[in-house]
């Protein structure tokens, strides 16, 4: 099969499957909501331009750090409960912006960059835990392709509604309320969680503490490092315009434009053709965007959310094709890595912590830097697809 679509099955959207896809919307909001007050609290408390950018950056550090234990964690206890605990331990992370006014001027922004470190190991276990086993085990086998692609589809969605949702009401609430808000949202998904019943399964003896099940994929390294220049792109531009609600409103419906191209315009289409599409439309949707030259200030985040979809959708199914039957998990594991690892180096890069001065001085012309580094960065990404990643990917995948 090389086209992205799966067949549908009607029974896979069962109740339980619903509440697993709202429960990753709702915590993936609530972590995207995050970064977009964080870098509000910390412009209120003159916390540097360069500080702030560590602190989104250190997402990325913590997300592999609980990795290595996940396949110990999910045979040795039971698996839905590790996620209700990480989400639990995420919620806590969310509400603790909300306490950092206690704290001195001094130590807030390292205060900070521990809440946003400590964030990412338990979204970055939940995640792994809900994608790579919760829903596998939720649904047959001819329907796990099915699943993964509207798992990933509804954390997509969350990478626009979060910060959009903190833009939104932040002026009306605050942002201690906020941080409220956004642990509330990984509240309710526990309990969604909790409302879905997994059958008890035998833990197997021989499981290392340590292992790279359900967590990397080795053979997978040329997928990872293309879909990193990919997704560090768009953090970029997300990060350039943190406090712009109609980027992420654009963001928005470029996401669901890429769902209906998906599922009619590359239904039956060559394997190549949604990843070329789906760069080359982000490339002029970030030249739109430097130029200035835009119908509307929608046009360029939506082509860029629309070439995001494509290239996201599509790289999932390499990963899955790639691995074989019993990693399927740790193909999903390692989509997620270099998706949200990508996004937040990708802030830590927008931020300007490259280009602090001249973010601070003239906002507006450091802005235009990180959009042309963006740019290169996707241009990077289509030649690196086309002269090298395809055919290595079709030398090298199993189904």
């Amino acid at each position: 099969m090389d086209t992205q679509n799966t067949p549908l099955h009607i029974h896979l959207w069962n109740r339980g499957f619903w509440l697993l896809m709202l429960a990753n919307l709702l915590l993936s909001m609530g972590t995207y909501i995050q970064m977009s007050l964080l870098v509000a609290m910390a412009h209120d408390w003159g916390v540097g331009r360069d500080m702030v950018a560590w602190t989104l950056g250190a997402f990325a550090l913590g997300l592999p750090a609980l990795g290595a234990v996940v396949s110990f964690w999910i045979e040795r206890y039971r698996r839905n409960m590790v996620c209700i605990w990480a989400v639990l331990g995420l919620a806590v992370c969310l509400a603790a912006p909300a306490f950092i006014n206690l704290l001195p001027v001094v130590d807030r922004g390292w205060a900070l960059v521990v809440i946003r470190l400590m964030t990412g190991m338990a979204f970055g276990l939940a995640q792994m835990v809900l994608s790579s086993t919760l829903v596998i085990d939720m649904c047959e086998a001819p329907q796990r392709t099915e699943a993964n692609y509207a798992t990933t589809w509804f954390g997509r969605f969350a990478i626009a509604l979060g910060p959009f949702v903190a833009l939104v009401l932040m002026p009306y609430c605050g942002a201690e309320r906020l941080a409220w808000l956004s642990a509330a949202l990984a509240v309710v998904a526990v309990i969604l969680i909790r409302c879905v019943y997994f059958p008890f399964r035998t833990p197997d003896d021989n499981v290392s503490v340590i292992s790279l099940d359900r967590f990397f994929l080795p053979k997978a390294w040329v997928l990872f490092l293309n879909l990193i220049f990919v997704t560090v792109a768009l953090g970029m531009m997300m990060a350039s315009e943190c406090d712009t609600q109609t980027f992420f409103a654009g963001l928005m419906v470029g996401f669901m434009l890429a769902v209906i191209a998906e599922s009619h315009v590359f239904a039956n289409a060559e394997l190549m053709s949604d990843t070329i599409s789906g760069l080359l439309l982000m490339s002029f949707g970030i030249m739109l965007m430097v130029s200035g030259t835009q119908l509307t200030a929608f046009t360029g985040p939506t082509l860029i959310g629309l070439g995001v979809g494509l290239v996201g959708a599509r790289f999932l199914l390499l990963f899955i094709k790639l691995s074989r039957h019993c990693q399927r998990g740790t193909s999903q594991s390692s989509f997620l890595l270099a998706w949200e690892m990508g996004i937040a180096v990708g802030w830590w890069a927008g931020y300007g912590s490259w280009l602090p001065d001249l973010m601070d001085e003239q906002p507006q012309e450091g802005e235009k830097y990180v959009m042309m580094a963006a740019l290169c960065l996707v241009v990077l990404a289509l030649f690196m697809y086309v002269t090298f990643t395809h055919r290595w990917y079709i030398r090298h995948k199993n189904r």
